[in-house]
């Protein structure tokens, strides 16, 4: 059963004495929002489940999520909604044997670890992290949220889009209770849904470009990179119109721009890296899925999640340990009864019902727009070894086409332990030189 605990606000209060005093019956969004936006909420969210989870963090509010490691077994590890009796026993009995698979998987050796386990503590040489893509997002979790009062627009647009209203039932009666009548009554009407057909045709090209072989596309970008960083950096330290110092400079532009560019950014002035833009395409697991939104740094665009339903030969995600081990092809075989059972229910209930049985190891499609400063702060993370496989794989692919971009912009788009020392602690790795040589040689 999913609850709503450990509300607070700051602020509601005084916004709902202010609707009553004004006679407010009506508003429009952007007053709304203005209104709302110096707010400050924080809830947890108990017993949803990962489909509801990532919708939620896509919002892009600041959330602390439980992590898959402490997931167990049992009639309560998991939640989908109602389903006839022989379609719920079967969803039971599938949900049951991928638990099982994975606590099978990542059996730990016998003796006492202290700490979390490493590699080869697991019995398998298949560590938890791996085991948990054969888990469906059925699986229940709880994710702490804070937020500011704006954000409920848009969390209010979820809770009531229509593709999502049964699977938002319980939480939203639940989230509404904490709220002012008033405020509820603004917000309810506010819920404009986008059009995803029309969208999804403007994206449909760059969509197509991005698979399995090609899961990390550079889509745009800004001719000159330096360049455009190199003018931001004029507009903000010369008297001189940047379309004059660019006349001055002359055939030798891009040279000038880039010398201004590795000086600025010495001196640590990071902001105008945020000039250089890019797209991407990429595509991966719906568990480097959840690594992508919870930086929130980046603006995203996902595919629709019945794509992931419906195209039933979509490749899968193999994390290389279960590939070599004994347990792979009963990991294959449980993911193509999965694909078989959600088709089934989409075609007889439709989607909020067969979104539960999605696999953390499903690959989805999305579109990223970054800027240089957010990419030298998420590939610094994803790139360090201790980071998770999947995403330090993909952020290293990145990482080699942004620097055939420009080398001075992404210079730090590294573990700090290539210029300096590790900030891993007491978890390092140990593989500082290893590290230097593969990205300094």
């Amino acid at each position: 059963m999913m609850k709503i605990s450990n509300f607070e606000d700051t602020g509601l209060t005084k916004v709902e004495s202010w609707i009553k005093d004004n006679n407010i019956s009506n508003l429009d969004i952007d007053t709304l929002k203005e209104v709302l936006k110096t707010i400050n909420i924080s809830f947890v969210a108990e017993g949803i489940n990962r489909v509801q989870s990532t919708l939620l963090c896509e919002l892009k509010d600041s959330y602390v999520q439980q992590s898959q490691r402490y997931v167990t077994m049992g009639d309560d590890s998991y939640s989908f909604l109602e389903l006839s009796s022989n379609d719920d026993r079967k969803a039971r009995e599938l949900s049951d044997r991928a638990f099982e698979l994975y606590e099978k998987m990542s059996e730990l050796k016998a003796g006492n670890f202290k700490g979390r386990p490493k590699k080869e503590h697991y019995k398998y040489g298949i560590p938890i992290e791996d085991a948990r893509y054969i888990l469906p997002l059925s699986t229940k979790t709880n994710i702490s949220i804070a937020m500011t009062g704006n954000k409920l627009c848009k969390l209010f647009t979820l809770l009531y889009d229509t593709r999502y209203f049964e699977l938002f039932k319980g939480f939203r009666a639940e989230f509404i209770k904490y709220l002012p009548d008033a405020l509820v009554k603004l917000l309810e009407d506010k819920h404009n849904i986008n059009n995803g057909s029309l969208i999804n045709n403007l994206y449909k090209d760059d969509m197509n470009r991005i698979s399995t072989a090609n899961n990390m596309v550079l889509l745009s970008y800004f001719d000159n990179l330096e360049l455009k960083v190199g003018l931001g950096a004029i507009t903000s330290t010369s008297a001189v119109t940047p379309s004059k110092k660019l006349e001055s400079w002359g055939e030798e532009a891009t040279d000038k721009a880039k010398g201004l560019v590795q000086r600025v950014l010495g001196y640590g002035h990071e902001s105008i890296a945020e000039q250089a833009r890019t797209t991407f395409g990429m595509m991966c697991s719906m568990v480097t899925y959840h690594q992508q939104i919870r930086h929130r740094l980046s603006e995203n665009h996902r595919e629709d999640l019945t794509n992931l339903i419906l195209d039933i030969k979509r490749e899968v995600v193999i994390p290389p340990s279960i590939k070599k081990s004994d347990f792979c092809q009963k990991y294959l075989d449980l993911v193509n009864e999965f694909k078989e059972f959600r088709l089934y229910i989409l075609k007889k209930y439709g989607e909020e019902q067969a979104l539960s049985f999605i696999l953390n190891c499903d690959q989805i499609k999305l579109i990223i727009s970054t800027n240089a400063r957010i990419d030298n702060t998420m590939l610094a993370e994803r790139i360090c070894i201790n980071a998770q496989w999947e995403i330090r794989k993909l952020s290293t692919k990145k990482l080699r086409v942004l620097r055939g971009l420009s080398d001075v912009l992404y210079e730090n788009s590294l573990p700090s332990c290539i210029y300096g020392k590790c900030k891993e602690g007491k978890l390092t790795c140990g593989k500082q030189l290893e590290m230097r040589e593969k990205f300094l040689s």
